[in-house]
This record gives structure tokens, sequence and C-alpha cells, in this order.
């Protein structure tokens, strides 16, 4: 069974996934990217960040970096070519619709450079209206018809897990002090619940070192973390117990396979 999320893809001869991630932790996120992209070096990531600008209206801006496939340049697109690291404000009104046609407009640029491409979403972003957005254009262009969104993956390190599910505070955004940090007016654990629900995959991070289970346990010295997400992922999401033990390919078969 197809997650709900993507069963409004339409594209019939499927060669190019591409995975959506999420998260509400850059450095869980780091880490997951570091360990997908190890798996396969025929893949291109796209990795959205954000950064206070205290002279921007919305208070910062989106930083964006490209990972080449090993072996590939990106000589043939000649002045489109984008730069590998690049800083842009916030348009379009909102975070989430500049994110999303950019993401757009460097698939359009970099489609046929690799096999796959990991797209990782800025702490926080959702990842749903992206995916539409990308839907829309894969079937309108003609450089899309072999592209789909074939995974919505949401990271979750367990050993802060607990903390940020029930946590009422305003979500941060970026910064690490009351000088540079900037927050999400949406509360950490509301947005912990909502990127679970919306993935096809929940990543699991595992516990390193004490962790949570040090912090946390039942009678039995048992963490209830995984159960509490499984039961906030939808029926049919796949919950992967260690992303380590995923390769980049897990998520984007499926999709190549069905011929979506």
């Amino acid at each position: 069974m197809m997650h709900p999320a993507l069963q409004s893809l339409r594209n019939a001869d499927v060669t190019t996934g591409v995975v959506l991630l999420t998260g509400v932790d850059r450095l869980s996120l780091d880490a997951a990217v570091f360990s997908l992209m190890d798996s396969c070096p025929s893949a291109c990531s796209i990795v959205y960040d954000v950064c206070a600008n205290d002279d921007a209206e919305c208070g910062l801006d989106i930083v964006r970096r490209i990972g080449l496939p090993l072996s590939n340049e990106l000589s043939h697109c000649a002045n489109d070519a984008p730069a590998r690291v690049e800083t842009m404000q916030v348009s379009d009104c909102c975070l989430s619709c500049t994110v999303k046609h950019d993401v757009g407009r460097m698939l359009e640029i970099l489609h046929d450079v690799a096999d796959a491409f990991l797209v990782v979403l800025p702490v926080g972003l959702e990842a749903i209206p992206v995916m539409q957005y990308l839907d829309d254009m894969f079937q309108l262009g003609a450089w899309g018809e072999s592209m789909a969104v074939s995974a919505i993956g949401n990271v979750v390190g367990l050993d802060a897990f607990e903390e940020r599910f029930f946590d009422d505070d305003r979500l941060l955004l970026c910064g690490v002090t009351e000088d540079d940090a900037v927050f999400d007016e949406r509360s950490t654990g509301a947005v912990v619940s909502r990127l679970i629900h919306e993935a096809s995959h929940v990543l699991e991070l595992p516990v390193i070192g004490s962790g949570c289970l040090a912090r946390h346990v039942d009678a039995d010295e048992t963490c209830d973390c995984r159960g509490i997400i499984r039961s906030i992922a939808a029926n049919d999401a796949v919950v992967c117990p260690d992303v380590h033990d995923l390769v980049l390919m897990d998520l984007v078969r499926p999709v190549i396979a069905s011929g979506v």
C-alpha cells in the first residue's frame, strides 16, 4: 500500500526518485543525510537551512547547499548552474513557498545529473505542500516526466525525543543564544507530531551513550519513545529503527518499482 501523502503521483515511467527529508533537530538531520548520501554515491543532495538576518522582514535567510554525485559536474548547465552554497531571502510570502519554488527550480536544472535526489527541508518545515507543488511541476514539464517524490522521511533523534515531544515552547529554527535565536510560532511538540504523522517513513536515530534511557524509563527499565512514535505515525508508514541501516535507494525504489 502507498502512503496517502504519495497517492496523488501519476508519472508512468519513473526512473528518478526524490526523497523529502524533515526534522526538528539540525544535528539529527545532518547525521541522517551523511549516512544516506554515503550509501548512494550517484545521488544529489539539496539541503536547506535557515540563518538569522536582523535586516530581513521575517528575521531570517535561507541557505541552500548542493552536494553533487561524485562523478558529476555542472558544466552542462552553462549559465544556469547553481552555486554549491547560496544564501537567499525569504520571498513569495512565506518560508514554505520560497523553499518549494526553489526546490522545483533546482530539480529542473539538475534533473539529469543524478539517479536520485535527497531534498532536506529546513527545521520544522512540513513536506506535503512541497510534495504537492513538485507533483504539479513533474506533470507539467517534460523534464519531470521521469521524476516523482518517492518518500517523505522524518528524522527522529531518540536522545531528546521525549523532551521535544512534550515541549510547549516555540520551536527553535536556528541560533543558540537569546541574541541570535529565531523561533517558529508553533510549539516544538506540535511540530514533532505533525512531521511524524505526515511521513511515509519515520527514520529513527538510536540512542547514543546514556541518552534518553538514562532520563526516563518505566519500572521495567524500558523506554516508551518508540511506542509513542509508532502511535503518532500514519498506519501504513514505515518506521525504521535505525537510519544507519538504510540505504537511500530503499526510499527511492518503491516508486520506481511501481511505476507510479
